[in-house]
């Protein structure tokens, strides 16, 4: 059995590239006698003769205002013939790749007959019109609905095929084909379609697609094309092949299979019209060419307008390569581009539209339920009010201290040089939630919670991290300046927003201040550094120098980790937690409207936030940012069950680290939070001096507090399940305890300073003295 089928399975493949039928007209003895050997051959496996219902149909046409009696046909068809053998009468026609013979009428009368129903949509000069017109089409899924529904019509007289692919069988869910047609060439298939509807249409194919080689016979070759139809995936031949289109004035149309978007460019009538609508001007064809699925989306993305593509698009072009292999095409979507194409194809070749643009048939907005239920958008209430000067000035008269003999009062200079410093803090989302009040000596830092609400500010503990690493930076410069600053922790007061109440004294000679006092110089120049280099190693006596300082704060413990399978481990549970943070509605609308800054002129009017920029993502990147910004697309990810690229930015971000830290601190309080972003800061600033690259990812600590301190505020039952599994593989990696206050989770490695930095807000708007208006 087996060998039986490999032996048909290798007649097969001998005509595998066939595409052209054999004619035959018997009135010809060389072709009479060809089609004899034919037959005795064996090759013929099915004989269709049907010419009889054709000469019907072709008298009845040509006397449409006769009511013809069926008993009169015999004698109006023997009349026709006018003595011919009806067996020899037109060709007959052999297709070898199914051994089918058909007999049927010739070219001229077969073409009447055909194309008899397209009048007076068609006109008979308009089809005429239309015989002489040459079409060339690139990439066979769209371009294969649009070749067949122009061979229907009789679109054309001359095709020009071009595909490198062959038919699989993923491609049947919208290539309008058998399964015995798989491994096939996409443009035989079509070649052999068409010439089954009309073997009289002349079609050529390029089996290698169109290259750089084979384009000038594409476009010129026996006579330049008319009109230039592109379906094809590589962007750089998309790119090229409009160049030379408007090169020689010839029109370009493009489907999109969604939204039913017709994209059309009129080189003919508009010489110097930019690509794709100006789209693509800084695309350079060359340094795209070969690029993955992934990495072609953000080009994709450029030139069709994020804002055009339709919501399942979208939120599918996040899955590409991650829970699907490419971007997703519908059968219904590719069978609308084919009529939409041929049809405007017709019209352009007969001199009725003349228009460039992109037009669009979104079937889900022309047919849609008459009572659409809005969708619900999630909006977020922030129930702090900002803190003002008379805020401060009531809460701050509620603390008492008692005064100490040896307490100097400085300034107000030197309190602005020392607040200026606190602010060059990091804080969760650059969203610098600290504002200060001097009065009588003492300097108060509270906590301004309307800027740092948020679903990552879980039980404060994010913001006491920020106000602890403020505090630091104001330590630091206030000893360079012969002051030792001290201070009264509050969290836990009715005060509430009242952190601590700073006092000064003079700088006596300490060990500990000689060891810190060297960061001084790095406060202003500490930085967030997301710019990924090649992995290199970090000595073993730069990473004692950062454990020293971190653990110069009483009580916290840094852990270090660079084995590999490691770091592999605590990049799947970030990418995890970031996923399952971006997923949710509270946190996709904190990353969205009060961490991101989209623009640079939105980062520079706010003065915090993240201004994209910063992030240092390639295209295929910052593509996807532009599609994760949309909560309609973050919810229909959600409903599809995907979301895995979500966390591939911490995947990516960890193959680069040269090692992973944690901060922690045993026992989980505000206060420790407090001293661990000390630690952070302390930690952070030796980096800086060090010229070590820090990252945060600090994901997965947020949302661990939530289940071990908040019986899973916030979060749905699948998360609470996924987040208390990664947190077991945590704890196994780490040694942390469920207790632990976890302060800082980031990447070390070794990579060139940003350009870009945080802003930061104005002195004015963070400090207040009392007295001031």
């Amino acid at each position: 059995m087996k060998a039986r089928i490999n032996a048909l399975s290798d007649a097969s493949r001998q005509i595998q590239l066939t595409y052209r039928p054999t004619f035959f007209r018997l009135d010809n003895p060389s072709e009479r006698s060809a089609l004899d050997g034919l037959l005795a051959s064996g090759d013929v496996a099915f004989a269709h003769d049907e010419i009889h219902g054709q000469l019907r149909e072709l008298i009845k046409m040509k006397s449409p205002a006769v009511k013809i009696k069926e008993t009169d046909y015999a004698d109006l068809i023997s009349s026709h013939l006018a003595g011919k053998d009806i067996d020899s009468y037109g060709v007959w026609v052999y297709y070898p790749w199914s051994r089918r013979l058909v007999h049927m009428l010739d070219k001229q009368e077969f073409i009447q007959v055909r194309s008899n129903r397209n009048q007076y949509k068609i006109t008979k000069k308009e089809q005429d019109e239309l015989a002489t017109k040459i079409i060339g089409i690139i990439g066979l899924s769209v371009g294969q609905s649009v070749a067949l529904t122009l061979a229907m019509e009789r679109g054309f007289g001359e095709l020009r095929l071009t595909d490198f692919d062959t038919l699989e069988l993923s491609n049947l869910n919208r290539i309008r084909s058998g399964v015995h047609n798989l491994g096939i060439p996409k443009v035989v298939i079509t070649a052999r379609e068409i010439a089954e509807i009309d073997p009289f249409l002349h079609v050529i194919c390029y089996f290698d697609g169109l290259t750089e080689e084979n384009m000038d016979d594409f476009f010129t070759g026996n006579g330049k094309i008319d009109l230039l139809v592109d379906e094809c995936d590589s962007l750089d031949i998309k790119i090229i092949s409009r160049f030379k289109a408007r090169d020689l004035g010839i029109p370009v149309l493009m489907d999109t299979s969604d939204r039913g978007m017709l994209d059309v460019e009129r080189f003919d009538l508009e010489p110097d019209r930019p690509l794709l609508h100006g789209t693509i001007d800084n695309v350079d064809p060359k340094t795209i060419r070969g690029l993955s699925t992934e990495d072609k989306i953000p080009v994709m993305l450029q030139m069709l307008g994020i804002e055009n593509i339709s919501l399942r698009a979208k939120a599918s072009m996040l899955e590409v390569e991650q829970t699907i292999n490419t971007w997703p095409q519908l059968a219904s979507s590719v069978v609308l581009g084919g009529a939409l194409g041929a049809d405007v194809c017709r019209r352009i070749l007969l001199d009725q539209f003349h228009e460039s643009g992109r037009y669009y048939i979104d079937l889900d907005e022309l047919i849609s339920d008459k009572k659409q239920t809005d969708e619900k958008v999630h909006t977020k209430h922030n129930p702090f009010a900002p803190l003002w000067k008379e805020d401060m000035k009531s809460l701050s008269a509620g603390v008492k201290l008692e005064t100490l003999p040896d307490d100097i009062i400085p300034d107000n200079e030197t309190i602005k040089q020392l607040v200026s410093a606190a602010s060059a803090a990091p804080s969760t989302g650059n969203d610098q939630p600290w504002k200060w009040f001097y009065k009588n000596g003492v300097l108060y830092l509270f906590h301004d919670e309307f800027r740092s609400f948020s679903f990552g500010d879980f039980q404060k503990t994010a913001s006491f991290i920020s106000l602890g690493a403020a505090y630091e930076n104001l330590s630091i410069h206030a000893l360079n300046l012969g002051l030792e600053p001290y201070y009264a922790f509050f969290p836990d007061s009715s005060t509430e927003k009242v952190v601590a109440a700073i006092r000064f004294r003079a700088l006596q000679p300490k060990r500990e201040t000689d060891l810190v006092k060297p960061l001084d110089s790095a406060i202003f120049r500490r930085h967030t550094n997301r710019l990924l280099a090649p992995k290199s190693s970090v000595g073993e006596d730069l990473l004692s120098r950062l454990k020293v300082m971190a653990e110069s704060i009483p009580g916290v413990q840094l852990k270090y980790f660079t084995d590999e399978a490691d770091l592999r481990s605590l990049a799947m549970i970030i990418g995890a937690c970031d996923k399952i943070r971006l997923l949710n509605p509270e946190g996709h609308y904190d990353f969205v409207h009060r961490e991101m800054r989209w623009t640079n002129e939105e980062a520079e009017r706010t003065r915090d936030g993240i201004d994209i920029q910063t992030l240092g993502l390639g295209h295929s990147l910052m593509a996807a940012m532009g599609v994760i910004r949309s909560e309609k697309v973050i919810n229909a990810v959600k409903e599809l069950g995907g979301g895995n690229a979500l966390g591939m930015l911490a995947m990516r971000t960890v193959s680069t680290a040269s090692a992973l830290c944690l901060i922690s601190l045993p026992g989980y309080s505000l206060k420790n939070f407090f001293e661990g972003g000390r630690s952070m800061e302390r930690f952070w600033l030796e980096a800086t001096n060090l010229n070590l690259a820090i990252h945060p990812l600090i994901s997965p600590l947020y949302l661990f507090s939530r289940i071990l301190h908040g019986n899973g505020e916030g979060l749905e039952e699948a998360n609470i399940r996924e987040l208390s599994m990664l947190r077991e593989r945590f704890n196994k990696i780490t040694g942390s305890g469920n207790n632990d206050a976890e302060v800082f989770l980031a990447k070390i490695a070794i990579a060139e300073e940003p350009v870009l930095k945080a802003h930061r807000l104005a002195l004015e708007d963070i400090l207040v003295f009392d007295g001031e208006i």
